[in-house]
């Protein structure tokens, strides 16, 4: 698949997330950090909860279910209770347009 347009760089304001589904169902996190925009499965690996539903803090998402914590930057689990992190994907803005390098 590769390079998949997600949302205007313009809709997403710092801090703030949107979920992305790709063409075969497949869910994303997008989130627009001080320092760009990161990209990273949206289902928690602990309980299949959204990730875009958690809580934003610094550069770490908080799942809303169970309070489990992964890195936005790369998908790393930063605390319990998962114990596995979940996908990262490269992303770009051209032309205003947010896009996100996703291979099925």
């Amino acid at each position: 698949m590769g390079w998949i347009a997600a949302v205007p760089a313009d809709e997403l304001s710092v801090g703030e997330s949107k979920q992305v589904v790709t063409d075969t169902g497949h869910k994303l996190a997008l989130f627009h950090l001080e320092d760009g925009y990161f990209a990273i499965d949206d289902t928690c690996s602990h309980a299949e909860a959204s990730l875009t539903e958690g809580k934003v803090v610094g550069n770490h998402v908080k799942c809303a279910l169970h309070g489990a914590e992964f890195d936005i930057r790369d998908g790393a689990v930063k605390s319990f209770p998962a114990v596995i992190g979940v996908g990262s994907y490269e992303t770009k803005v051209e032309d205003n347009t947010v896009f996100i390098n996703y291979e099925e």
